[in-house]
């Protein structure tokens, strides 16, 4: 990939996800609630709805498997949120992908894994690396039956970095394309950066 189409995609992704893909509270308002009891952010990162735009998330796709060191893989995406990445990343290479549970499926075949296993290194994939907890659960599970982890495991976004700095798998090397501090996350920064007020959107 030339280096200046690089740069025009990254561009693209950054916009999105800068004016689309993260909510941010307006100083003075309620904050949003987080899974810890009694904790609150003021930002918070929503990339489904960048995710879920097939030109965001092709574009994304081939700019992760640009970095891979190799290609011949396999690509196990972490539900829910990281299946649309892996698709289109399997997609653009024509190999079958796998779909990790967080948990065994509770009737039919009790199984933790969708899709077919093809014998090939198995790159994990997500949206986010925060604090990994869905990622290792998948590197867990794969292990536990034996099958071929590739060197690396991709995200989007290294949320990492800013969050959970010690969370990484052991040994494996994550391939991202932005960490938090590419983004003007808070409202305070969004508007000294762009002269005007965040606007999300509507979300039911």
């Amino acid at each position: 990939m030339e280096i200046s189409e690089k740069k025009n995609k990254l561009k693209y992704l950054h916009s999105e996800i800068e004016h689309r893909g993260i909510y941010r509270v307006e100083p003075g308002k309620q904050q949003i609630p987080a899974k810890a009891p009694n904790y609150t952010y003021v930002w918070q990162m929503y990339l489904r709805r960048c995710m879920f735009d097939p030109k965001f998330v092709f574009i994304a796709a081939e700019l992760l498997i640009d970095l891979l060191p190799n290609k011949e893989v396999q690509f196990a995406a972490c539900e829910d949120a990281g299946v649309p990445l892996g698709l289109a990343m399997s997609s653009i290479l024509l190999t079958p992908m796998l779909s990790i549970k967080k948990s065994r499926k509770a009737y039919g075949l009790l199984n933790f894994t969708e899709g077919r296993v093809i014998g090939k290194p198995i790159v994990l994939v997500d949206d986010l690396a925060g604090s990994q907890n869905t990622l290792k659960n998948a590197a867990y599970i794969l292990k536990s039956f034996n099958l071929p982890l590739a060197d690396e495991y991709v995200a989007i976004i290294n949320k990492t970095t800013a969050t959970h700095p010690a969370a990484y798998i052991r040994q494996k090397n994550l391939i991202n394309l932005f960490t938090c501090d590419d983004f003007a996350l808070t409202w305070e920064a969004y508007f000294k950066k762009y002269g005007k007020a965040p606007n999300f959107g509507k979300y039911y």
